[in-house]
C-alpha cells in the first residue's frame, strides 16, 4: 500500500498536468482562431456598415483625380464630351451592379472578386485575366496618386523657396508618410495595437467611422476653391477657343471618363461590409450621381473659362497664389488618404491570415518601394499616365469583364439587358483599343519634347 499510494498520486498528477497542457493548447488554438476571425471581421466590417458610410466610401474611392482631369478631357473632345461623360456614368453604374450580381452567381457561395468571378465563368483563363487586370489597377492607381501628390508638394515647397525639394525627393517623402500606417497595422482599421486607454480607443474608432465624411468634405472644398478661383480668373484667359466635337480624340476622352468612374476593384469589398447589401444598387446610384455632379460642375466651368488652354490637373491653369496652393494641398491630402486602401486590397491575395509579421512588413515595404520607383522612373506626366491606365486597364475592368462574366454566369437576359451589354462591351473595346494608341502617341510626343 505504501508503494501504490505515491504511484497513484504521481499518475494523478501526470494526468492533471496532461489535461492542463491540453486545455492550454486548446485555449491557445481558440484564441488564435478567434484572432483570425476578428481580424477578418475587422477588415470587412461584415454586416456592420451603414448605407451612408458605404456611400461616402464609394465617393472617396472613386472621386479624386477625375475632378482634376475632366476639364482637360473636354478640351480634347469638345462639348460633346459631356454626352460621353453622362454615358460613362450610366454604363459604369450598370456594370457596377452586374459585378455584384456575379458575386452571388453560385448558390450558397459568395465570390470575392474578379479572379473568383473569372474562374467561375471561364475557368483558369478567366481567373488569370481577372487577377492580372485587377491587381494592375490596384497598383497603378496609388502610383498615379503618389506621382500627382509629389508634383503638387514639390511645386508648393519650391514656390516658398525650398528649392531642394525636387519631385523625386517628395516621392520618397510621401512613400514614407503613407507607408508608416500601412506597415504598422495588420489591417487598416485595426487600432487595438496602439494600446490606448478605453476613451482614446473610442475616440479613434469614432474618427475612423467618420473619415469618409471628412473625405467628402475635402472634395467639396476642392470644388468650391476651384470654382471660386476659376470665376475670379475669368478675365485672365484671353485667346481661348471652344469646339463642339473633336472626333479623333473621343476614344481617349472616353477612357479618361472611365478612369474617373472606376472603383470596380473595390466594390466587392464595400458591398461585403454593408449591413443591407441588397441596397447596393441604390447606394451606387446615389454615389454615381454625386460624383457626376462634381465632374460636370468642374468640367463645364473649367472648359468654359480656359477653353483649349486648360491643363490637367486643372489647378495648373490657375495663377500661382494661396488659393491654388490650398486646392493642391487638399486634393493631395485626399489622394494620400486613399492610397493605403488600394495598397491594402492589392496585398490581400498574397497575405495569409497567419503570415509572420516580418514577411508581411517586407511585402508591404516592397510594394511601397515599387510604387515609388515607378513614380520616379516613368518619364511621363500625370495626365499621360492616367490616360494610358484608363485606356489600357480601366476600360477592360469597367466595361468589358463585368459584362462578359455576367453573360456567361447568367445567360438568360431580357432583351434590353442584351442591348445594354452589347453597347457597353462595344464601347469599352473600341475606346480601349483606339484610346490606347492615342495615349501612347501623346506620351511619346511629350517624352521627345
Amino acid at each position: 500500500m505504501s508503494k501504490s499510494a505515491p504511484a497513484s498520486l504521481y499518475m494523478c498528477s501526470a494526468n492533471v498536468s496532461l489535461e492542463t497542457r491540453e486545455e492550454k493548447e486548446s485555449i491557445v488554438e481558440e484564441l488564435e482562431d478567434g484572432a483570425d476571425k476578428n481580424d477578418k471581421d475587422d477588415l470587412n466590417e461584415k454586416g456592420h456598415v451603414s448605407n451612408t458610410s458605404t456611400l461616402f466610401s464609394i465617393i472617396c474611392v472613386v472621386a479624386g483625380t477625375g475632378i482634376l482631369a475632366i476639364a482637360h478631357a473636354l478640351s480634347r473632345s469638345g462639348w460633346i464630351g459631356l454626352l460621353f461623360l453622362f454615358t460613362s456614368a450610366v454604363m459604369s453604374h450598370y456594370t457596377g451592379v452586374l459585378l455584384i450580381r456575379c458575386l452571388y452567381a453560385i448558390p450558397g457561395k459568395r465570390l470575392t472578386g474578379y479572379a473568383d468571378i473569372g474562374y467561375a465563368a471561364f475557368g483558369k483563363p478567366g481567373s488569370i485575366i481577372g487577377f492580372l487586370f485587377s491587381q494592375l489597377m490596384l497598383f497603378l492607381t496609388p502610383t498615379i496618386y503618389i506621382m500627382m501628390a509629389s508634383e503638387n508638394l514639390s511645386q508648393i515647397l519650391m514656390d516658398y523657396g525650398l528649392i531642394w525639394f525636387h519631385r523625386r525627393t517628395c516621392v520618397w517623402m510621401l512613400c514614407i508618410l503613407v507607408g508608416i500606417p500601412f506597415f504598422c497595422v495588420r489591417h487598416m482599421k485595426d487600432v487595438s495595437y496602439l494600446r490606448q486607454p478605453t476613451q482614446t480607443k473610442v475616440l479613434i474608432k469614432s474618427c475612423d467611422r467618420h473619415r469618409y465624411q471628412y473625405f467628402v468634405a475635402s472634395m467639396a472644398t476642392v470644388c468650391f476653391i476651384l470654382i471660386v478661383c476659376v470665376i475670379s480668373d475669368m478675365k485672365k484667359a484671353p485667346g481661348t477657343s471652344h469646339a463642339v466635337v473633336v472626333p479623333q480624340n473621343l476614344p481617349m476622352t472616353f477612357s479618361t471618363f472611365s478612369f474617373s468612374y472606376c472603383g470596380h476593384v473595390i466594390y466587392p469589398h464595400l458591398e461585403q461590409s454593408m449591413r443591407m447589401p441588397k441596397r447596393w444598387p441604390q447606394v451606387l446610384l446615389v454615389s454615381t450621381c454625386t460624383i457626376s455632379l462634381f465632374y460636370f460642375t468642374i468640367g463645364c466651368i473649367g472648359y468654359w473659362v480656359y477653353g483649349n488652354q486648360v491643363e490637367s490637373p486643372i489647378y495648373a491653369s490657375l495663377p500661382s497664389n494661396a488659393a491654388q496652393h490650398v486646392a493642391m494641398l487638399v486634393i493631395t491630402l485626399h489622394v494620400l488618404l486613399t492610397v493605403p486602401f488600394y495598397l491594402y486590397v492589392f496585398t490581400l491575395p498574397f497575405e495569409g491570415q497567419r503570415r509572420r509579421k516580418w514577411k508581411r512588413l517586407m511585402m508591404r515595404a516592397a510594394e511601397m518601394v515599387g510604387c515609388g520607383l515607378v513614380a520616379i522612373l516613368v518619364p511621363f506626366r500625370f495626365s499621360d499616365l492616367m490616360n494610358l491606365v484608363g485606356t489600357l486597364v480601366t476600360d477592360i475592368l469597367t466595361f468589358v469583364l463585368p459584362i462578359l462574366f455576367y453573360i456567361k454566369l447568367k445567360p438568360q437576359l431580357r432583351w434590353y439587358d442584351w442591348m445594354m451589354c452589347i453597347l457597353t462591351v462595344s464601347m469599352g473595346i473600341f475606346c480601349g483599343a483606339f484610346g490606347t494608341l492615342d495615349a501612347i502617341q501623346v506620351m511619346m510626343s511629350h517624352v521627345t519634347q
